[in-house]
Protein backbone atom coordinates (compact mmCIF):
# COMPACT_ATOMS: atom_id res chain seq x y z
CA UNK A 1 0.00 0.00 0.00
CA UNK A 2 2.82 2.41 0.87
CA UNK A 3 4.56 1.81 -2.45
CA UNK A 4 1.26 2.53 -4.20
CA UNK A 5 0.93 5.79 -2.26
CA UNK A 6 4.49 6.74 -3.25
CA UNK A 7 3.80 6.12 -6.94
CA UNK A 8 0.54 8.03 -6.69
CA UNK A 9 2.30 10.99 -5.11
CA UNK A 10 4.92 11.20 -7.84
CA UNK A 11 2.39 10.83 -10.66
CA UNK A 12 0.05 13.42 -9.17
CA UNK A 13 2.73 16.05 -8.66
CA UNK A 14 4.27 15.50 -12.07
CA UNK A 15 0.90 15.66 -13.81
CA UNK A 16 -0.78 18.60 -12.06
CA UNK A 17 2.27 20.60 -11.05
CA UNK A 18 1.28 23.30 -8.60
CA UNK A 19 -2.48 23.12 -9.09
CA UNK A 20 -2.82 21.73 -5.58
CA UNK A 21 0.34 20.68 -3.81
CA UNK A 22 -0.74 20.37 -0.20
CA UNK A 23 -3.20 18.14 1.68
CA UNK A 24 -6.63 19.40 2.65
CA UNK A 25 -8.07 19.27 6.15
CA UNK A 26 -8.18 15.83 7.86
CA UNK A 27 -11.97 15.55 7.70
CA UNK A 28 -11.81 15.78 3.90
CA UNK A 29 -10.37 12.23 3.73
CA UNK A 30 -11.57 8.75 4.45
CA UNK A 31 -11.43 7.66 8.14
CA UNK A 32 -8.07 6.22 9.13
CA UNK A 33 -6.19 7.52 6.12
CA UNK A 34 -3.88 9.57 8.33
CA UNK A 35 -1.20 12.17 7.60
CA UNK A 36 0.84 9.84 5.40
CA UNK A 37 -2.16 9.07 3.22
CA UNK A 38 -3.02 12.74 2.89
CA UNK A 39 0.55 13.59 1.86
CA UNK A 40 0.76 10.75 -0.62
CA UNK A 41 -2.53 11.67 -2.22
CA UNK A 42 -1.26 15.20 -2.70
CA UNK A 43 -4.52 16.71 -1.52
CA UNK A 44 -6.38 15.71 -4.66
CA UNK A 45 -9.71 14.95 -3.01
CA UNK A 46 -12.32 17.68 -3.05
CA UNK A 47 -12.81 20.06 -0.16
CA UNK A 48 -15.93 19.52 1.91
CA UNK A 49 -18.53 21.97 0.65
CA UNK A 50 -19.52 24.13 3.63
CA UNK A 51 -20.81 27.67 3.67
CA UNK A 52 -18.33 30.21 2.33
CA UNK A 53 -17.07 33.11 4.39
CA UNK A 54 -16.25 36.19 2.35
CA UNK A 55 -13.53 37.28 4.80
CA UNK A 56 -11.66 33.96 4.83
CA UNK A 57 -8.43 33.07 2.99
CA UNK A 58 -6.99 29.57 2.66
CA UNK A 59 -3.21 29.52 3.16
CA UNK A 60 -1.22 26.34 2.59
CA UNK A 61 2.21 25.97 4.15
CA UNK A 62 4.94 23.36 4.05
CA UNK A 63 8.41 23.18 5.61
CA UNK A 64 10.76 21.25 3.33
CA UNK A 65 13.90 19.72 4.81
CA UNK A 66 16.55 19.37 2.12
CA UNK A 67 19.24 16.72 2.02
CA UNK A 68 22.83 17.78 1.42
CA UNK A 69 22.41 16.97 -2.27
CA UNK A 70 19.15 18.92 -2.54
CA UNK A 71 20.68 21.83 -0.64
CA UNK A 72 23.24 22.27 -3.42
CA UNK A 73 20.33 23.10 -5.74
CA UNK A 74 19.07 25.98 -3.60
CA UNK A 75 20.81 28.64 -5.77
CA UNK A 76 18.73 27.38 -8.71
CA UNK A 77 15.54 27.85 -6.70
CA UNK A 78 16.44 31.39 -5.64
CA UNK A 79 17.43 32.28 -9.20
CA UNK A 80 13.80 31.82 -10.23
CA UNK A 81 12.26 33.66 -7.27
CA UNK A 82 11.22 37.30 -7.46
CA UNK A 83 13.01 39.01 -4.58
CA UNK A 84 12.56 42.52 -6.01
CA UNK A 85 8.92 42.56 -4.91
CA UNK A 86 10.23 43.43 -1.45
CA UNK A 87 11.82 46.79 -0.67
CA UNK A 88 15.62 47.12 -0.65
CA UNK A 89 15.47 48.18 3.01
CA UNK A 90 13.59 45.01 4.00
CA UNK A 91 15.91 42.80 1.98
CA UNK A 92 18.89 44.40 3.73
CA UNK A 93 17.33 43.73 7.15
CA UNK A 94 16.68 40.15 6.16
CA UNK A 95 20.26 39.73 4.97
CA UNK A 96 21.66 41.16 8.23
CA UNK A 97 19.71 38.50 10.08
CA UNK A 98 20.63 35.63 7.76
CA UNK A 99 17.21 35.43 6.10
CA UNK A 100 16.00 35.41 2.51
CA UNK A 101 12.55 35.73 0.96
CA UNK A 102 11.15 35.54 -2.57
CA UNK A 103 7.91 35.12 -4.48
CA UNK A 104 6.72 32.78 -7.21
CA UNK A 105 3.81 33.88 -9.37
CA UNK A 106 1.18 31.20 -9.95
CA UNK A 107 3.36 28.12 -10.54
CA UNK A 108 6.28 26.76 -8.57
CA UNK A 109 9.41 25.80 -10.52
CA UNK A 110 9.88 22.11 -11.32
CA UNK A 111 12.67 21.88 -8.75
CA UNK A 112 10.36 22.82 -5.87
CA UNK A 113 7.63 20.54 -7.19
CA UNK A 114 10.09 17.65 -7.19
CA UNK A 115 11.08 18.36 -3.58
CA UNK A 116 7.41 18.39 -2.56
CA UNK A 117 6.82 15.05 -4.29
CA UNK A 118 9.88 13.50 -2.66
CA UNK A 119 8.74 14.81 0.72
CA UNK A 120 5.34 13.15 0.22
CA UNK A 121 7.07 9.89 -0.70
CA UNK A 122 9.22 9.97 2.45
CA UNK A 123 6.19 10.53 4.65
CA UNK A 124 4.30 7.72 2.91
CA UNK A 125 7.11 5.15 3.24
CA UNK A 126 9.07 6.05 6.39
CA UNK A 127 7.44 5.38 9.81
CA UNK A 128 9.89 7.79 11.47
CA UNK A 129 8.77 10.56 9.12
CA UNK A 130 5.15 9.68 9.80
CA UNK A 131 5.79 10.03 13.53
CA UNK A 132 7.50 13.39 13.00
CA UNK A 133 10.63 12.42 14.96
CA UNK A 134 13.30 12.55 12.24
CA UNK A 135 14.21 16.17 13.04
CA UNK A 136 12.95 19.15 15.04
CA UNK A 137 11.40 20.54 11.84
CA UNK A 138 8.25 18.74 10.73
CA UNK A 139 7.65 18.47 6.99
CA UNK A 140 3.92 17.87 7.34
CA UNK A 141 1.78 20.32 5.46
CA UNK A 142 -0.98 22.51 6.83
CA UNK A 143 -4.04 24.30 5.53
CA UNK A 144 -4.89 27.46 7.46
CA UNK A 145 -8.28 29.15 7.19
CA UNK A 146 -7.40 32.76 8.02
CA UNK A 147 -9.58 35.71 8.94
CA UNK A 148 -8.30 39.26 9.30
CA UNK A 149 -9.09 39.32 13.02
CA UNK A 150 -7.18 36.10 13.70
CA UNK A 151 -3.48 35.42 14.00
CA UNK A 152 -2.14 31.90 13.42
CA UNK A 153 1.01 30.50 15.03
CA UNK A 154 3.07 28.72 12.39
CA UNK A 155 5.74 26.66 14.16
CA UNK A 156 9.13 26.44 12.45
CA UNK A 157 11.20 24.79 15.21
CA UNK A 158 10.26 23.98 18.81
CA UNK A 159 13.11 22.96 21.15
CA UNK A 160 11.57 22.48 24.62
CA UNK A 161 14.63 20.70 26.06
CA UNK A 162 17.38 22.89 24.62
CA UNK A 163 19.06 26.23 25.11
CA UNK A 164 20.42 28.16 22.14
CA UNK A 165 22.74 31.12 21.75
CA UNK A 166 21.15 33.54 19.31
CA UNK A 167 22.27 36.93 18.04
CA UNK A 168 20.15 39.10 15.77
CA UNK A 169 20.34 42.58 14.25
CA UNK A 170 17.67 45.05 15.37
CA UNK A 171 19.01 48.58 15.77
CA UNK A 172 22.32 46.98 16.57
CA UNK A 173 23.36 43.47 17.53
CA UNK A 174 21.28 41.93 20.32
CA UNK A 175 20.79 38.45 21.66
CA UNK A 176 21.91 35.98 24.28
CA UNK A 177 21.08 32.53 25.61
CA UNK A 178 17.46 31.39 25.25
CA UNK A 179 16.01 28.34 27.00
CA UNK A 180 13.33 26.12 25.43
CA UNK A 181 13.05 28.27 22.28
CA UNK A 182 9.97 28.09 20.09
CA UNK A 183 10.68 29.63 16.68
CA UNK A 184 7.48 30.56 14.85
CA UNK A 185 5.86 32.87 12.33
CA UNK A 186 2.73 34.85 13.15
CA UNK A 187 0.47 34.49 10.11
CA UNK A 188 -2.46 36.71 9.11
CA UNK A 189 -4.32 36.96 5.81
CA UNK A 190 -7.46 38.57 4.45
CA UNK A 191 -8.99 38.97 0.97
CA UNK A 192 -8.76 42.26 -0.90
CA UNK A 193 -11.81 41.71 -3.11
CA UNK A 194 -9.97 41.70 -6.44
CA UNK A 195 -8.93 38.06 -6.55
CA UNK A 196 -5.95 38.66 -4.30
CA UNK A 197 -5.15 38.48 -0.59
CA UNK A 198 -2.97 40.42 1.80
CA UNK A 199 -0.60 38.08 3.64
CA UNK A 200 1.41 39.06 6.71
CA UNK A 201 4.20 37.02 8.29
CA UNK A 202 6.17 38.15 11.34
CA UNK A 203 8.90 36.03 12.99
CA UNK A 204 8.52 35.51 16.73
CA UNK A 205 10.42 33.65 19.44
CA UNK A 206 8.97 32.35 22.71
CA UNK A 207 11.41 31.16 25.35
CA UNK A 208 11.94 30.46 29.03
CA UNK A 209 9.59 29.16 31.70
CA UNK A 210 5.91 29.95 31.58
CA UNK A 211 4.69 32.29 34.29
CA UNK A 212 1.17 33.09 35.42
CA UNK A 213 -0.07 36.59 34.62
CA UNK A 214 -3.36 38.43 35.12
CA UNK A 215 -5.18 39.27 31.88
CA UNK A 216 -8.03 41.79 31.64
CA UNK A 217 -10.17 41.51 28.54
CA UNK A 218 -13.73 42.63 27.76
CA UNK A 219 -14.57 43.46 31.38
CA UNK A 220 -13.33 40.06 32.54
CA UNK A 221 -10.23 39.23 34.54
CA UNK A 222 -8.52 35.88 34.32
CA UNK A 223 -5.10 34.35 34.79
CA UNK A 224 -3.02 32.90 31.99
CA UNK A 225 0.39 31.26 31.55
CA UNK A 226 2.76 33.10 29.26
CA UNK A 227 6.40 32.91 28.26
CA UNK A 228 8.84 35.67 27.37
CA UNK A 229 8.74 36.49 23.67
CA UNK A 230 10.46 38.55 20.99
CA UNK A 231 8.45 39.78 18.01
CA UNK A 232 10.63 41.00 15.14
CA UNK A 233 8.20 43.50 13.61
CA UNK A 234 10.96 45.04 11.52
CA UNK A 235 11.30 41.72 9.68
CA UNK A 236 7.60 41.34 9.06
CA UNK A 237 6.28 40.67 5.54
CA UNK A 238 3.16 42.44 4.28
CA UNK A 239 2.55 41.41 0.68
CA UNK A 240 -0.31 41.15 -1.79
CA UNK A 241 -0.63 37.74 -3.45
CA UNK A 242 -2.88 36.44 -6.20
CA UNK A 243 -4.56 33.05 -5.92
CA UNK A 244 -1.82 30.45 -6.45
CA UNK A 245 1.09 32.79 -5.69
CA UNK A 246 3.68 31.39 -3.29
CA UNK A 247 6.27 32.87 -0.93
CA UNK A 248 9.53 31.08 -0.19
CA UNK A 249 11.51 31.83 2.97
CA UNK A 250 14.88 30.41 3.91
CA UNK A 251 18.37 31.16 5.15
CA UNK A 252 20.93 33.27 3.34
CA UNK A 253 23.73 31.51 1.48
CA UNK A 254 25.98 31.82 4.56
CA UNK A 255 23.55 30.92 7.38
CA UNK A 256 23.82 33.09 10.49
CA UNK A 257 21.60 34.81 13.03
CA UNK A 258 17.89 34.12 12.74
CA UNK A 259 18.28 32.32 9.43
CA UNK A 260 20.58 29.71 10.94
CA UNK A 261 18.12 28.98 13.77
CA UNK A 262 14.92 29.17 11.74
CA UNK A 263 15.96 27.40 8.57
CA UNK A 264 18.52 24.80 9.53
CA UNK A 265 17.95 21.56 11.40
CA UNK A 266 19.88 18.48 12.48
CA UNK A 267 18.33 15.04 11.99
CA UNK A 268 18.48 12.07 14.34
CA UNK A 269 21.25 10.69 12.10
CA UNK A 270 23.22 13.92 12.73
CA UNK A 271 22.79 15.32 9.22
CA UNK A 272 22.57 19.11 9.00
CA UNK A 273 19.78 20.04 6.59
CA UNK A 274 18.65 23.30 5.02
CA UNK A 275 14.97 24.15 5.40
CA UNK A 276 12.66 26.30 3.28
CA UNK A 277 9.15 27.47 4.07
CA UNK A 278 6.57 27.71 1.28
CA UNK A 279 3.45 29.82 1.91
CA UNK A 280 0.78 29.70 -0.80
CA UNK A 281 -2.63 31.33 -1.27
CA UNK A 282 -4.80 28.35 -2.17
CA UNK A 283 -8.35 29.57 -1.47
CA UNK A 284 -10.24 32.85 -1.54
CA UNK A 285 -13.68 32.96 -0.02
CA UNK A 286 -12.67 29.65 1.52
CA UNK A 287 -15.10 27.23 3.17
CA UNK A 288 -15.98 28.43 6.66
CA UNK A 289 -15.66 25.36 8.88
CA UNK A 290 -17.33 27.25 11.75
CA UNK A 291 -20.39 28.37 9.83
CA UNK A 292 -23.71 26.86 10.83
CA UNK A 293 -25.63 24.99 8.21
CA UNK A 294 -29.23 26.13 7.62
Amino acid sequence: MRSAWSLAALLIFLSIGCARWLPVAPNDFSPGEGEAGRAANGGTKGIVKNELASDTVGIETILLRLSALEGRELPDLWAGADEQVFSPALRMEFDRNGLRVGKFRGVLPALAQRWIAENAERIATDPMEQAGVVADVSSFTQLWRCRASQSKELTIRNLPQDSVTLFYNEDGVKGGMYHAPHFMMMLQAFPLGDGSARVQLVPQLEHGQARRVVVAKESAIRTDERRDSILWKGLGLDVQLQLGDCLVLGASSEPHGLGEHYFRTRTRSNEVQDVILLVRVSELHAPDVFARKP
